[in-house]
């Protein structure tokens, strides 16, 4: 079924209503109706689903940069799509652009035809790219969006450098300690027993760890896995959701990276969509849904209800915590002056480029810590083994 905005004015038609939608609350609101919705145009739902799920965040930021190269160089949006789309190696995404191509050659603008697959591109994308269609600056926004995908997918995997290597680290240490405690320590019991010895203190304990695991698995191991179970499950509620984002922004090591992180990315979308002309109740909406943290989910929530009240956003950034006061300060001023879009952004790149700062320094921190920690742990379980054995060597000798 054919979408009920698609029309097939001529060009003069077109620009007049182009011209005309200027005013960012058009450009961005009417991607909230259900005629742009329509997803059952070249595939079922499952289909479309599954193919969502299988591009990644680079795959559309390497598209992004290429279509804005291309429109910069002078290559209309049609013929753009149509060479990435032959050229891309991912046959998900692929099918996408021969889509989005197919609904602009068919008289449907950019954004709309992006818009039908907003679950890739995201409602930022699509109302900054609204808005660079009514200002007649695409070239301009596509290097923007380009520019703020690559922030952000370096910003993640600076994280996630913080995260994999602890746990890595922590994974095979534990490994190797469970190892030595379940298979290494029991094979002994019987030879020490053997012999009327005292054994060291931390040798009986994990003696007796062993033995509890190995008699009562069936108590433990059930146990064990409804706990990680129950967790999961936790996490998906709505305390639970709250709790992990408040202890991500909040809590010790990773604490202040990931606040800055979110912050920067915030500022930057903010930032962005303001610049090119979508409204400021707009762009606080479309930046709530890009956002994953449900702390920063109620700011912006608030900075929206203080903007459709009619007032300023200086009463919810003074009383916030999910920002630093440099920042709302910052914010609460360039709101004053009317200068709102170019502070977002500089703050966005501020945090983005510190937040990853401190990835680096929190890494070269942990490293070391881990490494010793485990190294130690290990050395005293080692020990556990291997002092009774000395001590069995040395009756042996008398």
């Amino acid at each position: 079924m054919a979408p009920t905005s698609v029309a097939n004015p001529p060009a003069s038609d077109q620009q007049t209503a182009k011209a005309d939608s200027e005013s960012s609350e058009i450009a961005t609101q009417s991607f909230e109706s259900e005629a742009f919705a329509t997803d059952g145009l070249h595939a079922s739902e499952g289909s479309r689903a599954k193919n969502q799920r299988s591009i990644r965040k680079q795959d559309v930021a390497e598209i992004t940069s290429q279509l804005a190269i291309m429109t910069k160089s002078g290559v209309d949006i049609a013929s753009a799509l149509s060479s990435l789309s032959v050229q891309c190696q991912r046959p998900a995404l692929a099918e996408i652009l021969f889509e989005v191509r197919d609904s602009v050659l068919a008289g449907v603008s950019f954004s709309e035809a992006l818009n039908r697959h907003r679950e890739v591109f995201g409602p930022s994308f699509v109302a900054t790219v609204a808005a660079g269609e009514a200002s007649g600056r695409m070239a301009e926004v596509l290097q923007q969006l380009a520019q703020m995908q690559r922030n952000e997918i370096k910003s993640t995997r600076a994280i996630r450098s913080v995260m994999i290597y602890p746990m890595l680290l922590l994974l095979v240490s534990g490994s190797v300690v469970a190892a030595l405690v379940l298979f290494v320590l029991p094979r002994f019991t019987d030879l020490f027993s053997q012999y009327e010895m005292t054994l060291p203190v931390l040798t009986q304990i994990l003696i007796s760890l062993a033995d509890e695991l190995w008699v009562r698995w069936w108590l433990w191991l059930p146990m064990a896995g409804s706990t990680i179970v129950g967790f999961l499950t936790w996490r998906t509620t709505e305390s639970g959701r709250l709790y992990i984002d408040r202890l991500w922004i909040h809590g010790p090591v990773v604490g202040e990276v990931c606040q800055t992180l979110l912050i920067g990315r915030t500022c930057r979308l903010l930032g962005l969509m303001l610049r090119n002309g979508v409204s400021l109740l707009e762009s606080l909406k479309l930046t709530r849904q890009a956002i994953n943290n449900t702390i920063y989910k109620q700011l912006l929530i608030d900075l929206e209800e203080a903007v459709v009240n009619g007032s300023n956003m200086t009463s919810v950034l003074q009383t916030t915590q999910a920002m630093p006061p440099s920042a709302s300060e910052m914010l609460i001023t360039a709101e004053s002056t009317g200068n709102l879009s170019e502070v977002t952004e500089l703050l966005g790149e501020y945090y983005e480029e510190e937040a990853q700062a401190k990835a680096q320094g929190l890494v070269g921190m942990l490293e070391p810590m881990i490494t010793v920690g485990m190294g130690v742990l290990i050395a005293a379980v080692v020990l556990a083994v291997m002092l009774p054995v000395f001590d069995l060597s040395t009756l042996a000798g008398k």
